[in-house]
């Protein structure tokens, strides 16, 4: 995916959980954040972000990746369905209700939710980063949809250098044990990792392994 409008900034402070006051040339302007997670490690005052100009919104500006230690990371979760779409098959529509919840794709009887991920540690690809129940509620959606037979299957798009993968019992502990729980009951998992190089986001490879207690 090719990015050409992105304009560099610095975070001035984070409003609250989806507004940031930055800095453009010498200018302090709001944008607009479009992540549900904490992003300590990327979003504080002083940390540099790429923001693009968006005509008809409030803020005028949205943010869309920001600086952890030397590599930007993509933080714009409104892009992940079209990441995504790249590796599903075309035949597959989007934004499917199932029950009272939306996923992502759906092919037929094959059912698939896709999340970001932003936060590593060491080499560890670690998610949520806060507390989700829509996240947990997915899991247990995709669960019984493997238990009835359909393919049920989430793809975790993962924004680092990491090698492995686990969910964040101490952050979140109901989607951690939720996610084992799915995982023994049917529901498949990919993890594939991305990188960008100030112009392009591009698709590096599978991450094949978990880290830590399987809970099997």
């Amino acid at each position: 995916m090719e990015f050409t409008d992105l304009l560099p900034c610095t975070v001035v402070e984070r409003v609250n959980r989806f507004l940031v006051n930055v800095k453009l040339n010498d200018k302090i302007v709001e944008a607009h954040l479009h992540d549900p997670g904490r992003l300590k490690e990327i979003i504080y005052t002083g940390n540099k972000v790429l923001v693009r100009r968006k005509s008809g919104k409030k803020t005028g500006y949205r943010i869309t990746f920001g600086l952890r230690e030397d590599q930007y990371i993509l933080i714009d979760s409104g892009l992940h369905s079209q990441i995504a779409s790249h590796f599903v098959s075309q035949e597959c529509k989007p934004e499917v209700k199932i029950d009272d919840r939306r996923l992502d794709f759906a092919c037929n009887d094959i059912f698939i939710e896709v999340k970001g991920c932003t936060l590593s540690i060491d080499g560890v690809a670690i998610f949520p980063d806060a507390p989700t129940l829509r996240g947990y509620e997915h899991l247990r959606l995709l669960e019984r949809l493997a238990q009835e037979g359909k393919g049920a299957y989430v793809l975790f798009l993962i924004f680092s250098d990491a090698t492995s993968f686990r969910p964040n019992s101490e952050t979140d502990p109901r989607f951690s044990d939720e996610f084992y729980k799915a995982l023994k009951n049917g529901v498949k998992f990919s993890f594939k990792r991305f990188s960008f190089d100030g112009k392009y986001l591009k698709y590096s490879g599978d991450i094949l392994t978990f880290d830590g207690d399987d809970k099997s």
